[in-house]
């Protein structure tokens, strides 16, 4: 009894490994537009051609709902398939995420015009502060944004609304999101070949995770 007990164990873990390395399998091949430009362009000509680059990045706000949406299932028990979960995550409300993703792709690239034009044309550092700040919001608010929209029924407005105010409210959820994008990034620099093959589902699951008492506040409430 007590092999079959350990047995079971490793069995266990075998599964969580396996689901995650599918749903950041499926999470990449939702994302070949941006991969393509990595590859044939790279990350260093993201400031020449950022309106390309954005428009590669389109893909990324339904496959990012995706991954939250399997990460959350997978920390409540409740995972099954993981295609089958990562397709209803994608496909769920799917014009809605597609909406909010191209209209936070398009503040990020209205706030970048606004810097550059403001820091270099006329040398304006009130207007470029300002800018700048929108800027970092929404890309800080990202996990937040696709948190949401994996969870809960709400108007796009409603998610921005709560997205910002938990960036603003709960400064230690965000420098836990930001913490969870660096080890992520610092993981790829030591093993790209490893890291690669769950660096979308380990984030999803960390924001997911480290925002579980945030979530049970707002239902609460």
């Amino acid at each position: 009894m007590e092999e079959l007990f350990h047995m079971e164990k490793i069995l266990g873990f075998c599964e969580k490994i396996c689901y995650f390395f599918i749903v950041n399998l499926l999470f990449i091949i939702s994302n070949i537009p941006v991969l393509l430009f990595l590859l044939f362009a790279g990350a260093g000509e993201i400031r020449e051609c950022l309106p390309l680059f954005l428009l590669c990045m389109l893909p990324m706000a339904p496959a990012l709902s995706a991954v939250m949406y399997t990460m959350n299932r997978l920390i409540h028990g409740t995972e099954g398939s993981a295609p089958r979960d990562y397709k209803r995550g994608y496909c769920s409300d799917f014009v809605q995420k597609a909406k909010l993703g191209a209209g936070q792709l398009l503040v990020i690239f209205m706030c970048w015009t606004n810097i550059e034009f403001f820091s270099a044309q006329l040398g304006s550092l009130l207007l470029t502060s300002v800018f700048l700040t929108v800027f970092a919001a929404a890309v800080l608010a990202t996990p937040n944004l696709y948190l949401l929209i994996s969870r809960y029924e709400m108007t796009n407005m409603q998610i921005v609304k709560t997205a910002v105010a938990l960036l603003i409210a709960k400064p230690v959820s965000t420098l836990g999101n930001i913490v969870a994008l660096g080890v992520v990034l610092a993981a790829f620099e030591i093993s790209p070949g490893t890291t690669v093959l769950f660096m979308g589902s380990v984030y999803g699951f960390l924001v997911m995770f480290m925002n579980q008492g945030v979530m049970r506040k707002l239902e609460n409430r």
